[in-house]
């Protein structure tokens, strides 16, 4: 969970985070790369290591940027490539 400063901090284009959980369902638990910020505080993202579709106007709020130390490669449900932090 991002402190208070995270929380209110621009994002820059390629950033890594990961999507609250109000997104999972929609979004899986992987990591995104931010896009642009030209609409911020919201922002267009794209599933690291996915086939390049991008979710454009996500919220600010649900964006949790991150550092992981790994990133592990795993396959989605329809046996994709995709990246979670280790």
């Amino acid at each position: 969970m991002p402190d208070d400063h995270e929380a209110v901090r621009s994002l820059e284009p390629g950033e890594i985070v990961t999507v609250a959980p109000a997104l999972v369902d929609e979004m899986g638990e992987y990591l995104y790369v931010v896009i642009d910020g030209f609409n911020d505080p919201r922002y267009t993202l794209a599933r690291l290591g996915g086939d390049g579709y991008q979710w454009p106007n996500v919220p600010r709020e649900h964006l949790n940027p991150v550092a992981p130390e790994r990133i592990i490669r795993v396959s989605d449900k329809d046996g994709e490539a995709a990246y979670v932090a280790g």
